[in-house]
């Protein structure tokens, strides 16, 4: 069977053909083509539907199998986060503060210094940076559908392939 584009190409070439008015004893054979090859057309959109189906279905697969990887990371994660916390909540109570094993050597270490902000509305404008604005674009739209006119927004409407 030929591809979409080439399906499309000869539709088209034949419907120029029904302008011409040079070939009006060929137009009866031409519509009978237009008819087929509008058929075919036909059979391969549907033939891509069912690909584009079976790929959405891939893609919901491939969407719980990471929801259930990501679950399934989150719990080893707290798992390690437990382990360690048992662990040096232990060390610190028998006054260990290094342990040297065949394998790993475990310490406890001071972190890096860092910042707790207690009250961030006390804290001087010079440490705070400004954020850009952001646009409510819900509102906008709302406001446009009730013939509010907005400088620099406009209402736009697409079109897209429905298939059910």
């Amino acid at each position: 069977m030929a591809k979409l584009y080439e399906i499309s190409k000869r539709y088209k070439n034949l419907d120029e053909l029904l302008d011409n008015p040079e070939l009006e004893d060929a137009k009866k054979a031409i519509e009978q083509s237009l008819n087929k090859i509008d058929e075919e057309f036909d059979i391969k959109a549907e033939n891509i539907a069912k690909i584009i189906k079976s790929r959405e279905i891939d893609s919901k697969g491939l969407d719980e199998e990471i929801k259930r990887l990501q679950a399934r990371r989150k719990a080893v994660g707290n798992q390690i986060a437990n382990l360690k916390g048992y662990l040096f909540e232990h060390m610190q109570i028998l006054r260990k503060n290094k342990i040297k094993g065949n394998l790993f050597t475990l310490s406890i270490k001071k972190n890096a210094p860092a910042v707790n902000i207690i009250d961030e509305e006390a804290v001087p404008e010079k440490y705070k940076i400004p954020q850009p604005d952001k646009l409510d674009k819900v509102a906008i739209l709302e406001d446009l559908k009730k013939e509010i006119e907005i400088n620099g927004a406009e209402i736009k409407q697409t079109t897209t392939l429905s298939i059910r």
